[in-house]
């Protein structure tokens, strides 16, 4: 991988003078994709740059209260919008993902643009070959700590706006500090963050603290009703129907967080959500404690990746299909990580 400041360096060529610039998180982007795209669009845009964020779906709506999230142009609802801009960018900026798949439906219009593009990610296995400025590291906390790290040092100073954005991120990619937490150098960047001026009280407040009643109905009938435990009470899962996530209004981010909760309870290893969002595709999220590497679970068994106790995956089928995927490899994956 090219070093370090050879990637400054190439970063700092491109932003050499005003540009149109697209950023693009993941879909179903959570706080650290739009924390770290509004992050560098507020930088960016005070930097005196034209820039665009274009998201592949609906970003959760504990998430916009962030400034410049009004602006964002959901790839869903205002495709041809977002067409217009990705024909008009003059770089593209790839943030907390490592392949263009993950941007769903929005990768066939972006694998047809020619202009220079950039990944910052901290998740393993980049594409190599996406980006002519790659900038990846599994070992910090998110992308939006990552994102401060370059924005520092190529000479761009986050102001409270853009500080914000960069905060939101990491905690929400930390479970606010709970866990990939615990290097010194992201300590540093918090107490950094908070000698520029951010408010750290409204920003738990707003997206920790904030919930709609049907929310705290969802997750009162997910954690009471729908949890059970596996492999001798090392795994608690949770699998969430389209039918029931409708008869609970559901929004996009209403589920965020759920699958931490059941860490919690003492003798759990390892805790899985599934998410029925629409017939026919199941969403997982993994959490596991200590050594056990769920990101390899997850990559064997559901398409999915991540970090060794946060990952992610997908299957394109019923819901009762997965958990019994689930409940039938679950048990021996532990045995073979010495559980």
């Amino acid at each position: 991988m090219i070093a370090f400041s050879e990637q400054l360096s190439g970063l700092t060529t491109l932003l050499s003078h005003p540009k149109n610039i697209v950023i693009v998180p993941h879909k179903d982007p959570d706080g650290d994709a739009i924390g770290s795209c509004l992050g560098w669009y507020n930088v960016l845009t005070n930097a005196g740059h034209s820039v665009t964020v274009i998201s592949p779906n609906d970003i959760p709506t504990s998430l916009l209260w962030m400034k410049g999230s009004s602006s964002i142009i959901d790839y869903g609802k205002k495709d041809q919008l977002a067409i217009e801009k990705i024909k008009k960018a003059e770089l593209f900026l790839y943030l907390d993902f490592n392949d263009i798949s993950r941007t769903g439906k929005l990768a066939e219009k972006l694998t047809l643009t020619t202009a220079p593009r950039v990944i910052i990610d901290h998740h393993p296995f980049p594409d190599m070959d996406l980006a002519q400025v790659l900038f990846s590291d599994t070992s910090v906390s998110s992308t939006c700590e990552l994102s401060y790290k370059v924005m520092r040092s190529i000479g761009l100073k986050p102001d409270v706006d853009a500080g914000e954005c960069l905060y939101t991120g990491m905690m929400t990619d930390t479970g606010m500090l709970n866990h990939n937490s615990s290097h010194a150098e992201i300590y540093h960047t918090v107490a950094e963050l908070l000698e520029i001026g951010i408010n750290k009280e409204k920003i738990h407040q707003d997206v920790f603290h904030s919930n709609s009643l049907s929310r705290m109905r969802l997750l009162g009938h997910a954690l009471c009703n729908k949890m059970e435990l596996l492999a001798s009470g090392k795994v608690a899962l949770i699998a969430l129907s389209e039918q029931e996530l409708k008869a609970f209004d559901y929004k996009p981010g209403d589920t965020e967080g759920l699958v931490n909760y059941p860490l919690s309870i003492d003798g759990i290893e390892v805790s899985v959500l599934m998410t029925e969002k629409e017939k026919g595709l199941i969403k997982l999220s993994f959490r596991s404690r200590g050594n056990v590497a769920i990101n390899k679970y997850s990559e064997t068994y559901f398409s999915g990746g991540g970090h060794r106790n946060a990952a992610g995956g997908e299957m394109r089928d019923r819901l009762d299909v997965a958990v019994e995927l689930l409940r039938s490899t679950i048990e021996a994956y532990l045995s073979s990580n010495g559980l």
